[in-house]
C-alpha cells in the first residue's frame, strides 16, 4: 500500500475512536448556530487530548494515524451513540435537531434529528479536528465520519418525498466538506457506515460516488457489526453478500470485522477486489483482553492466505474509544509489534 509516494507493507492502522483522557468530557465542538467551540477551556483541552492521542499511536508504532474522536462524549456509558449519530446532522443545513425518540429499545434514549428542509452545508465540520491533528503529529492521519447512508435512515424525514434523497443531499453537503478539508491538507478520510450488512441496495453506492465525487484524498470505508459498549447487532456474516457493494465502491480501502469467532469466514474475501486495500481487524473490540503479538501474528498469517502483503492493511475489528486508555494503548502496541514480525518473515 502507497503512503506518501513510498510501498508500506503490511500498514497498520486504528479505526477511528480511542478513549479520551479523564480530564476531558462533555460536548467539545458547538452545532451549527453556536461557536466552533464551546469555549476557549474546551478547546485547549481537547487540542491536547488530541495531542496525547496522536502520540500514543506513534508510539504504538502505526503508519496511518486516526483522530481518536476526542470530541465525542466516550465516558458516557450507555449513551456513547448519541454524538455519533447527531453530530453531522447538527451541523448542517435543513436539520431541526431535536424530534422523536429512535426506533427500538436501544435507539429510544436518542432524539432523532428532523429533515425538515434541504440539507445544505452551511461551514465547516471538521475544521477543528484537522487543525488539532495537524497541530499534533506530521504523520499520515484521518478523519473519520458517519456515512450519508447510515446518516439517512436515523433521521425523522419530514421533508423528501423519496427516502433515498435524504442519503443524496446529505452526501452532497458532505461532499463540500470532504473538499473543504482536502483545502487543509488533509490526506484521507474514512467513512463509517454499517448499513450494508443489513442491505445490500446498490444506491448506496450511488451516494458514496455523490460524496467522494472530485475527493481526491485515501479514501476508507469502514464496516462492522456493531460495537457500542462491547455489543454487537448483526449475528451472522455478512461478507459474501457485501462484496458486489465492495466491488462498485469509489473508495481505496475497505476495512472489516473479521477478529470475532462468529465472522471467522475467511474464503469469502479471495473475491475480494484486486483494485482495492483490503482492511481486516485482528484485535477485538469487544474483549478486554489484550492479545499477545504471538496471537495477532497468527491471525495476520491466517488472513495472508486470502490476501496478499501488497494488498493487506492491519487494524483492530473497529474504534477502542470504549475502553481504557491503556488497554486502547496496549492492543495497538502489540498490534503493531505483531506486523513487524510477520513482516520479517516475508
Amino acid at each position: 500500500m502507497k503512503i506518501r509516494d513510498k510501498e508500506v507493507l503490511l500498514p497498520t492502522s486504528a479505526v477511528s475512536g480511542f478513549p479520551r483522557p479523564h480530564w476531558l468530557q462533555g460536548r467539545v465542538l458547538g452545532s451549527l448556530n453556536e461557536p466552533v467551540y464551546r469555549s476557549l477551556n474546551a478547546r485547549v483541552t481537547y487540542e491536547d487530548a488530541t495531542k496525547i492521542c496522536a502520540h500514543e499511536q506513534e508510539q504504538a508504532g502505526l503508519d496511518i494515524l486516526c483522530d481518536g474522536a476526542q470530541y465525542y462524549e466516550w465516558e458516557a456509558p450507555g449513551f456513547q451513540l448519541e454524538p455519533i449519530f447527531h453530530f453531522v446532522p447538527e451541523n448542517l443545513g435543513g436539520f431541526r435537531p431535536y424530534g422523536p425518540p429512535g426506533d427500538g429499545a436501544k435507539y429510544a434514549p436518542f432524539y432523532k434529528a428532523v429533515v425538515a428542509e434541504k440539507i445544505e452545508w452551511k461551514r465547516p465540520i471538521f475544521e477543528p479536528v484537522v487543525n488539532a491533528m495537524q497541530l499534533a503529529t506530521d504523520r499520515p492521519f484521518k478523519v473519520a465520519f458517519l456515512g450519508p447512508a447510515q446518516q439517512s435512515i436515523i433521521v425523522d424525514n419530514q421533508f423528501y418525498s423519496d427516502p433515498v434523497d435524504v442519503a443524496r443531499d446529505l452526501a452532497i453537503a458532505m461532499n463540500h466538506e470532504l473538499k473543504y478539508l482536502k483545502g487543509m491538507g488533509l490526506e484521507a478520510v474514512q467513512l463509517i457506515d454499517v448499513l450494508a450488512p443489513y442491505t445490500q441496495e446498490s444506491w448506496q453506492i450511488e451516494v458514496q460516488e455523490l460524496m467522494f465525487d472530485g475527493v481526491d484524498v485515501m479514501k476508507f470505508w469502514h464496516v462492522c457489526y456493531g460495537s457500542v459498549d462491547g455489543q454487537r447487532d448483526v449475528f451472522e456474516a455478512k461478507t459474501r453478500d457485501m462484496m458486489p457493494l465492495f466491488k462498485a465502491s469509489p473508495v481505496d480501502v475497505i476495512h472489516l470485522e473479521s477478529c470475532s469467532a462468529e465472522f471467522g469466514e475467511l474464503e469469502a474475501y479471495r473475491d475480494f477486489p484486486t483494485d482495492k486495500v483490503l482492511g481486516l481487524g485482528v484485535v477485538s473490540a469487544k474483549n478486554t483482553i489484550v492479545e499477545t503479538p504471538e496471537t495477532i501474528a497468527e491471525r495476520i498469517r491466517k488472513r495472508l492466505e486470502y490476501v496478499p502483503a501488497d494488498r493487506l492493511l492491519v487494524s483492530p475489528d473497529c474504534g477502542l474509544g470504549y475502553f481504557s486508555r491503556t488497554t486502547a494503548y496496549a492492543k495497538l502496541r502489540n498490534m503493531a509489534a505483531a506486523v513487524e514480525m510477520v513482516r520479517s518473515e516475508l
